[in-house]
């Protein structure tokens, strides 16, 4: 379970550095280059449910990004996707009172219609605390990792990756199947985090464990 939570802290760390290099795209190119202002259409896998108030906003429904091509070609370089991701996009569904599935869908094209795999960390113990500037301090526990792949081209990259890390399902290989979700179940580590809830959007930073992010770092994710 240790190795699965540092793969797990892996991926959103290098999710997170793609989500910096779209939002700077955004900032010096919006008007020429494909980043997380294309739009497409997106259906939620995760049941939503609940509210979550956040300041004064009621966090409630899925949140999604739009469809973000910046920094993918370099995370692919550096190994740490499928060679077939072109596109992904950062998901927020708020499934209880004090729950939230944490998302990042990676796709094969570049309007995210053709999903190559997907992440999901399901969080527990939602707690908002005090305001930080313009975001709110958050904590919540990890309680579920789920993974399913779209192509076999995902498949293969995946299963190459857990065996080579030795991360197992409870002592047992990791045998991925295409169109087939998989729970490998959560850490149940604490995590500490900023959000920033607005009546339309989300944006959030990545959660760590021994203190509180300094700025967001995600794409902005707009209620559904």
């Amino acid at each position: 379970m240790k190795k699965l939570l540092f793969w797990m802290v892996l991926i959103v760390g290098i999710v997170a550095l793609i989500g910096s290099c779209a939002k700077k795209d955004e900032e010096t190119a919006a008007s020429t280059s494909v980043t997380s202002t294309t739009a497409t259409t997106f259906t939620s896998t995760t049941t939503a449910a609940g509210s979550i108030t956040v300041g004064s906003v009621a966090m409630s429904g899925t949140y999604v990004s739009g469809c973000n091509t910046s920094g993918i070609a370099a995370a692919i370089a550096g190994g740490y996707f499928p060679s077939d991701v072109k596109a992904n996009r950062d998901v927020i569904v708020v499934t209880g009172n004090d729950n939230i599935s944490e998302e990042s869908h990676f796709y094969t094209d570049t309007t995210c219609s053709t999903l190559s795999v997907y992440l999901k960390n399901g969080h527990d113990n939602f707690t908002v605390g005090d305001a930080s500037g313009d975001n709110y301090k958050v904590t919540y526990k990890e309680t579920g990792f789920k993974i399913k792949v779209g192509t076999t081209v995902a498949e293969t990259y995946y299963e190459n990756d857990f065996s080579t890390k030795g991360i197992t399902n409870q002592g047992t290989t990791i045998d991925l199947v295409v169109d087939t979700e998989y729970d490998l179940g959560g850490s149940g580590s604490s995590y500490m985090n900023l959000f920033s809830v607005t009546s339309t959007q989300v944006e959030k930073a990545e959660g760590q464990t021994s203190s509180y992010p300094t700025q967001l770092d995600s794409l902005e994710m707009a209620k559904q």
